[in-house]
């Protein structure tokens, strides 16, 4: 009886496999093709949904990057220079960056520049200095306030604290910093909060704010914020 190598043996195996494999697919060769072209589409969609994504993400950031150019132009009676955009006063850049803001909350809101797009929007609309433009400032930075960004909606409290500030609602813009001492983002750091609600507090309620220059020294010593706070609570004590 011949004997058969080790060579020979793997490539009967080899054969044998490919025989094996071959019929496994003439038997499932319909689920098979139907398996690699459900594949190749959930890949083409994949690829298409992060282009469209991506693209939709560069036209809403270069919308937003023309409304801040707007938003921070200079203001001068003169006349501008070539290629310069400035404005004559305040109100009118707000109202010019008002209408830039709001297209890209309209067009990109649930995207990353669409939602920061709606904080700048309410600052905007301060600047244009009328009771209505106001009402509708403070509408648009309630609803960047409640952003699942978190940075924004920590800048979107700090400025509806403020203007709440300005309108002598001093218990809610106590209840927003209370609320901004509660997280540590980067437009809006606790150790600051934390010394805008005792500055406030000191005016009506000195013993809480007392209360807060003294956790602000504890927690955070040897810092410039403590070295505030320990001042205040000195000038407080007087």
């Amino acid at each position: 009886m011949a004997q058969i190598s080790r060579r020979e043996l793997k490539s009967d195996e080899f054969v044998s496999g490919m025989d094996a494999a071959y019929e496994f697919y003439l038997q499932h060769q319909k689920a098979i093709l139907t398996t690699i072209v459900v594949v190749v589409v959930v890949a083409f969609l994949g690829y298409g949904l992060f282009a469209w994504r991506q693209s939709r993400n560069q036209k809403a950031n270069a919308l937003l990057a023309q409304a801040l150019n707007t938003l921070h132009a200079p203001l001068t009676a003169a006349a501008p220079a070539p290629a310069t955009v400035s404005f004559p006063d305040a109100k009118s850049r707000g109202a010019a960056a008002v209408t830039q803001f709001q297209a890209v909350v309209d067009n990109y809101g649930s995207t990353d520049a669409g939602r920061l797009a709606h904080y700048y929007l309410g600052l905007a609309e301060l600047d244009e200095k009328t009771p209505e433009a106001n009402k509708k400032a403070e509408a648009d930075l309630e609803v960047a306030s409640r952003s699942s960004d978190a940075t924004v909606a920590a800048a979107a409290k700090h400025a509806l604290a403020n203007l709440a500030i300005e309108n002598g609602d001093l218990a809610k813009a106590h209840a927003l910093l209370l609320a901004l001492t509660q997280q540590d983002s980067a437009t809006m750091p606790r150790a600051v909060a934390l010394l805008e609600l005792a500055d406030l507090d000191r005016t009506y309620n000195p013993k809480e704010a007392a209360t807060y220059y003294q956790q602000l020294q504890t927690q955070y010593p040897n810092t410039s914020t403590a070295q505030l706070a320990q001042q205040q609570l000195a000038s407080l004590k007087k």
